[in-house]
């Protein structure tokens, strides 16, 4: 009877030494799942913290340094298709590498030949290139003397320019020039504006192209008026009275691409001045 007492006492002591151990397992359990909790939950607020650096790739916006009236600098972004404005003027943003942007004046600024026929010409009969023509002297010397600032000035980078022949006639673009402020060529435009890869397709007596990207190629004067404008690279040669009539590629007034081009002595010449500018001072 002893025996069987103490092996009954044995038993449930030993269920009971179980059933805590098992109660301690369950207790412990949301302890520790509570802990994993916590312990995630922080590890995904420190990561939603987190902003990942990387570096600036040539496609996206870069702030730009302007010069206010204040003389503080300020500093906003700016992308492709935005206007901004510099040196009095608004412009268009047509590009961006780097840390320099590609602008044009969204209006006609003033109208001037491409180049001035001698006293007692109307015309031009001499070849003529964008490197030698006055309108690249006047906007590289007067036009960016008088308009921008000399803060605007530190903006302003100086380009090497390739312009290419004319694809209809061949005529030569000439050399390659350095320049600060420039007319868009032929192929920037097709590159900026749209390209309906018609241009090549020249039937001998088309004097210009007509395509979807017109609209967006029109532009108006500070008065709200119509005018073609020009571009710097070459027309074709034009034949009247045996004498070679110098001309320069432009834009028409809806927009067509005048690739014969027009007189380069007509002083009814749009002029929207073209820039790259440094968007980070000191470059």
């Amino acid at each position: 009877m002893k025996k069987t007492m103490a092996l009954l006492v044995v038993i449930i002591l030993l269920f009971s030494f179980i059933a805590y151990s098992g109660c301690a397992t369950q207790s412990d359990s949301p302890k520790n799942d509570t802990a994993k909790v916590e312990s995630l939950d922080t590890a995904l607020a420190v990561e939603d913290n987190v902003i990942p650096l990387a570096p600036i790739s040539v496609d996206e916006i870069v702030p730009v340094s302007i010069e206010n009236e204040d003389e503080t600098k300020y500093f906003y972004s700016i992308s492709v298709g935005d206007i901004i404005k510099f040196g009095g003027y608004e412009w268009r943003v047509l590009d961006l590498r780097g840390v320099r942007a590609l602008v044009v004046s969204e209006r006609i600024l003033f109208k001037m030949p491409y180049q001035k026929a001698e006293d007692g010409h109307e015309f031009v009969t001499m070849p003529i290139t964008w490197e030698q023509c006055e309108l690249r002297q006047y906007l590289n010397e007067e036009f960016y003397n008088v308009t921008f600032s000399e803060e605007e000035k530190k903006l302003i980078a100086e380009t090497t320019l390739h312009t290419n022949n004319n694809p209809w006639s061949d005529t030569t673009g000439g050399n390659d020039t350095k320049d600060k402020v420039f007319l868009l060529s032929l192929d920037e435009v097709l590159q900026y504006y749209g390209d309906s890869e018609v241009v090549q397709d020249w039937h001998g007596y088309e004097t210009f192209v007509n395509d979807q990207f017109n609209e967006k190629r029109i532009a108006l004067t500070l008065d709200n008026q119509s005018s073609w404008w020009w571009l710097r690279s070459p027309g074709a040669y034009w034949y009247q009275c045996d004498t070679n009539h110098i001309v320069a590629s432009s834009i028409m007034m809806n927009g067509g691409l005048g690739i014969q081009g027009e007189y380069v002595s007509n002083q009814y010449g749009g002029v929207r001045p073209a820039m790259w500018l440094n968007l980070r001072l000191g470059l």
